[in-house]
């Protein structure tokens, strides 16, 4: 009685698939579309929002465009007191709160006579 590899080891459908698999594709193309797997499944698994997240920063993107009409008016100091508040407003929803802050320091930046919402880093001494 002749024992082939076959017969004598375990042999699972996912490894008999993942042998196929490897006579049939490249090994480049198998990792590819492993990796490619992979990463999508990461990718939704990080990025779903709950409806009322969801909900909320529509309502924040609506608020938004106020201070960028503002802004675009040429309405500065009004754009960035609209801003502070919608900062304060959504300090709770991360991604709202930075756009905010950012569009804050964007424009304090920009105009000489109005406070910036946070202070400068202190430099390092020598």
């Amino acid at each position: 009685m002749a024992k082939t590899i076959l017969k004598k080891e375990d042999w699972g459908g996912l490894t008999i698939i993942a042998l196929l698999a490897a006579y049939a594709f490249p090994p480049y193309f198998i990792y590819l579309m492993t990796m490619a797997a992979l990463t999508e499944f990461a990718h939704l698994w990080t990025t779903k929002l709950s409806r009322e997240d969801r909900d909320r920063f529509i309502a924040f993107e609506i608020e938004f465009r106020k201070g960028y009409k503002l802004q675009k008016e040429g309405k500065t100091e009004q754009a960035l007191k609209w801003y502070r508040h919608l900062e304060n407003k959504y300090a709770d929803l991360p991604q709202g709160a930075k756009l905010a802050t950012l569009q804050i320091r964007q424009l304090a930046g920009k105009t000489p006579n109005v406070s910036k919402s946070s202070p400068k880093p202190k430099k390092k001494g020598r």
